[in-house]
């Protein structure tokens, strides 16, 4: 029997789907109209092949437990269900775009109206971060601007509670998060905290203001690493016109190290509401960018002292096939 659910279907009694919002991956979110409540809802339903995957299913239901915990305007709401028969996660269901299709027209954001979004998501993650909850996965297909004015930050799958344990196996470090808006600690395998998705942020509003993202390039790889052996180009170097104080936001945001980053969203939300007041350290003067041999190296390295250690090994294996074949001359 198929687990996939169709158009018309009503699921535990209770919910009709009435179409297919999104498909990912590892889950598809359907609308529905829910016959208890009379309204429309979103469902988020895994796939049933990861439904009996440990760590997937785990972090499914972390999400639904931090969804369901929190109560802010700006971030979507999770919707409790007694009952189920299969796992899926009832949310509001929410109308409008995600900031990625606006990003895709092509144009920048004037930047009053730039750092005015930029301070709406920084307030939300400060509700986050209070709460011990870090998004992890922050990016503008993650943010949806709203018919009726507002904003949602959405998908929680790869939000992590503080207070929680850990649920990556040991020795379990692939990094988790979207190439282009991930921090440098989560290319590197590590956890991530509140700082992490003020980095995100970063390239958000760097983004925003230039009209592309911090790091580009044909191969994701050296792209990733880029960020964790260099830093970006100065916006102002993309965007003249932009103040030297919303570049000094920027580029404080984007530090390499998490303890050079503002220390809290509170922080960073005094110099978005303030910008004028922003003290200048010379931020833009001190980039540097990533070595091109360097990120070459170490795409190479692996491979290159294989053969070394090959080479030694076959030297080593001639050296005594020699000795060997020698004649052994007595002593008179």
């Amino acid at each position: 029997m198929s687990h996939a659910l169709e158009i018309g279907q009503v699921l535990d009694g209770r919910f009709r789907i009435t179409g297919l919002l999104a498909e990912g991956a590892m889950a598809q979110v359907f609308e529905a109209f829910d016959r208890s409540k009379n309204e429309s809802v979103a469902l988020k339903v895994p796939f049933s092949q990861y439904e009996a995957e440990p760590l997937y299913f785990s972090r499914f239901q972390r999400e639904e437990e931090i969804g369901l915990r929190l109560s802010h305007p700006a971030i979507v709401r999770v919707l409790p269900v007694e009952h189920k028969s299969r796992p899926y996660i009832v949310m509001e269901r929410l109308q409008g775009k995600p900031l990625s299709g606006l990003l895709r027209e092509g144009r920048t954001l004037p930047v009053p109206e730039a750092l005015q979004l930029t301070a709406r998501i920084a307030k939300a993650l400060d509700y986050l971060h209070g709460r011990g909850i870090v998004h992890r996965d922050l990016k503008p297909g993650n943010i949806v601007l709203c018919t009726d004015g507002s904003l949602r930050l959405i998908d929680l799958g790869l939000s992590r509670d503080v207070s929680a344990a850990d649920l990556k196996p040991p020795g379990f470090s692939q990094p988790l998060g979207t190439p282009d808006y991930m921090p440098p600690e989560q290319v590197q395998g590590k956890k991530g905290d509140a700082r992490s998705d003020l980095y995100s942020l970063g390239v958000i509003l760097y983004e925003m203001v230039t009209g592309r993202a911090p790091f580009l390039g044909d191969n994701l790889f050296v792209v990733m690493n880029e960020r964790v052996v260099g830093d970006p180009r100065a916006p102002r170097e993309l965007n003249p016109e932009l103040p030297k104080e919303v570049e000094e936001i920027i580029l404080h945001l984007l530090e390499r190290h998490p303890a050079d980053r503002y220390l809290s969203a509170s922080d960073l939300l005094r110099d978005l509401e303030n910008p004028a007041q922003v003290v200048l350290t010379g931020r833009a003067s001190r980039l540097v960018r990533a070595n091109p041999w360097s990120l070459r190296w170490r795409r190479v390295r692996g491979f290159v002292l294989t053969l070394l250690l090959i080479f030694g090994l076959l030297a080593l294996v001639g050296t005594a096939t020699l000795m060997s074949a020698r004649p052994h001359v007595r002593a008179r």
